[in-house]
């Protein structure tokens, strides 16, 4: 390593920095004005782990990248970045307005990119690591947990990717198997982003199950089990199209929201909307927290639990007579 100084006692500092480092084992790469800038660490980070990633996940990092990251970081010394600065991004986020979920969300790829320059040696320590992020907090009434966009956007996939086959009325349950994903101007198929999203969600209304095999009869593809089950429109027309993905974004303006407003419910209604309805409906229904988790594809029960606990039915007249029962035997 070599530096020139203008001033003796400059370089002594120096010197001695060097060699305190060496001798607690940290890298002097960080004391060398070379050292790579945040966007050059980003854009290594995420090349190196683009051939693990989906591509839907590669064009969300992108987008983080672009709008919330380099605008930030992008020019900054990757070893002049202290907790300070990721604790002010972060601060800045919550004081714009931005939901707790999505706060962790755009932390991640900060996180990911100075794990990275670590490993490398970049820097003697990650300043992102161990930073203090914004908690859910649940009110006593019921105060629905949003879901962030690149939740909404694998909820969207996976009703895209929806084929005839996975429609299974005869076991009762639609199959979540494969999901679509718009990425520029191409249609991916791909599969669910993990194990626990890969699942089965029963059919508990026979007015359902009625309504999706008067859709399977109507098919023109009915006969093709990999075909998709939602139409699309054709480009030139309202018309469906069955060789096109469906366009939720269509469904939801020319469709639900006029269905709801006819039925006095906020215009504003979205498809994550439908999945509170649904897990509200099946904790009223005496399902249990264990299965709704399940068919929700939360990470674990305690997700739900967190979310929906207080929807739990309060009802013990069923415990009261068990333990009755129990102390009447002893």
């Amino acid at each position: 390593m070599q530096r020139t100084f203008t001033v003796k006692r400059e370089a002594e500092r120096f010197a001695l920095k060097v060699e305190t480092t060496k001798e607690v084992g940290d890298t002097t790469k960080p004391l060398v004005r070379t050292v790579k800038i945040f966007r050059e660490v980003a854009e290594a980070s995420l090349e190196a782990s683009r051939a693990r990633l989906k591509p839907g996940t590669v064009a969300q990092y992108e987008h983080i990248l672009e709008k919330r990251l380099l605008p930030r970081f992008g020019s900054r010394r990757i070893s002049a970045i202290v907790v300070e600065d990721v604790e002010k991004w972060i601060g800045d986020m919550v004081a714009e307005g931005l939901a707790p979920n999505s706060v962790h969300n755009y932390y991640v790829l900060p996180n990911k990119t100075l794990r990275y320059a670590l490993r490398h040696r970049l820097i003697p320590f990650n300043p992102a690591d161990g930073v203090e992020l914004p908690k859910n907090v649940r009110s006593e009434g019921f105060a629905p947990v949003f879901l962030t966009a690149k939740q909404v956007e694998a909820l969207a996939a996976e009703i895209a990717g929806l084929r005839v086959r996975d429609i299974n009325l005869a076991a009762g349950h639609v199959e979540v198997r494969q999901t679509m994903k718009r990425i520029g101007k191409e249609w991916k198929v791909g599969t669910p982003k993990s194990a626990r999203s890969t699942r089965n969600v029963p059919l508990v209304q026979s007015g359902l199950k009625t309504e999706l095999r008067m859709l399977l009869l109507a098919h023109p593809n009915s006969g093709d089990p990999d075909a998709l089950f939602w139409p699309g429109r054709h480009a030139h027309s309202h018309a469906l199209d069955y060789s096109q993905p469906v366009n939720l974004g269509a469904v939801l303006r020319y469709y639900l929201r006029p269905a709801a407003e006819r039925v006095s419910i906020p215009p504003r209604i979205r498809f994550h909307d439908l999945r509170h309805t649904f897990a509200s409906l099946m904790l009223a229904a005496g399902f249990k927290p264990y299965e709704v988790s399940r068919w929700m594809e939360h990470a674990s029960v305690s997700t739900t639990d967190g979310i929906y606990g207080h929807l739990y039915p309060t009802d013990y007249n069923e415990q009261i007579t068990k333990f009755e029962a129990f102390v009447a035997e002893a």
